[in-house]
């Protein structure tokens, strides 16, 4: 398992592959881009994937889930509540965010909501962190949607940083995922990447809000890491 550094003041995407690299490797500093408004290519190629185990079958994205939450508070409808470990990815439609990026959508896990810059609203379940966090992470940077972020002393900080910022560079197109950790209130979801011959991985934390009756960044501890990866294969490849 790929190792994250610890929290730098750097809110700039490498200047090229290269510099990407030697910022991973050498550098070791965290980066939380803003998302370039050139759209991004669907991941075509992504990386091989391992199950660990065998996993009941994903709900197709278009037909409703078999069992579904209500929610207690906030106005996310009713989602799956299914909360099988997502060895197998979800199947996804991946449609467009304002800010470019190509995201993956799943009628059972979200996100339900997409309203302009602020998409939302994911299943309270294992499967609706990994489909949240990458997904927040352009909320918060490129959509500049604070509340994709849960209240914590780093948070307005690293959104001024990061609206502040004037850099044009983007992430690159997310391939595969690896859950790290799991609960009812937290995740951390790792996110494949690739630039040119290397793998790199973003680690998000997330949150779960009773309030909003959905997942959130967590930032407490500073912006999503990077970390250079040599095995890609423990990662599972979006569909």
């Amino acid at each position: 398992m790929a190792e994250s550094d610890p929290l730098g003041r750097n809110w700039k995407l490498w200047g090229g592959v290269l510099a990407f690299i030697v910022v991973i490797v050498i550098a070791g500093l965290v980066i939380f881009p803003r998302v370039n408004s050139e759209p991004e290519t669907a991941p075509t190629a992504p990386a091989p994937s391992v199950p660990v185990e065998a996993a009941s079958p994903s709900s197709p994205s278009d037909s409703p889930s078999a069992s579904a939450s209500k929610p207690a508070s906030g106005d996310c409808p009713a989602l799956s509540t299914d909360s099988a470990f997502p060895n197998d990815a979800p199947d996804t439609e991946w449609k467009r965010h304002p800010a470019g990026m190509l995201l993956p959508v799943n009628a059972d896990h979200g996100p339900a909501k997409m309203d302009g810059d602020f998409w939302r609203c994911f299943s309270h379940t294992p499967t609706g962190a990994v489909l949240a966090g990458f997904t927040l992470v352009i909320d918060f940077s490129a959509g500049a949607e604070i509340d994709a972020a849960v209240e914590s002393m780093n948070r307005q900080r690293l959104f001024e940083e990061q609206n502040s910022s004037t850099s044009n560079e983007g992430f690159p197109p997310m391939l595969g995922y690896r859950v790290m950790n799991s609960s009812d209130d937290n995740a951390i979801v790792e996110y494949l990447s690739k630039a040119g011959e290397q793998y790199a991985a973003m680690s998000v934390n997330l949150a779960w809000s009773d309030k909003d009756h959905d997942w959130r960044l967590d930032l407490a501890s500073g912006p999503p890491a990077w970390s250079e990866v040599n095995d890609p294969s423990s990662y599972t490849e979006f569909k």
